[in-house]
């Protein structure tokens, strides 16, 4: 094999994706953050740990009882997003749909497809 990332039989549509997925992949947020985003999270992490430190310090009106509890607003938003993630990855296998789920049919006689079949008309 000339490039060790190639498989032999793999079809070439597989290896496109294969190859357009490697050069994306420095853009996802699996791996090391380029300067700029590693400044925005930064920037961004230092507006919420100075929003939870003022928690302390800013006198507030409270209406309900958990807002006594300093940083409740911060752990009450954590919370809230960790359920919503929780349920979305529960959600997406009832909704998900197998990967052919919007192919066209074929006729197994002819090979190909006719738009006409199908349709309730």
């Amino acid at each position: 094999m000339s490039e060790p990332d190639k498989e032999p039989n793999a079809t070439p549509d597989v290896q496109g994706e294969r190859e357009q997925q490697a050069e994306h992949a420095e853009h996802d947020f699996t791996g090391p953050l380029s300067p700029p985003v590693r400044n925005l999270v930064r920037a961004l992490t230092a507006v919420c740990v100075l929003l939870f430190l003022a928690d302390f310090v800013v006198k507030r009106k409270i209406h309900v009882g958990p807002e006594k509890i300093p940083g409740f607003y911060a752990i009450y938003g954590f919370v809230g997003c960790a359920v919503l993630v929780l349920l979305a990855k529960e959600m997406r296998r009832v909704v998900m749909r197998s990967e052919d789920y919007y192919d066209p049919p074929t006729d197994a006689g002819s090979g190909e497809w006719d738009p006409g079949e199908g349709e309730g008309r």
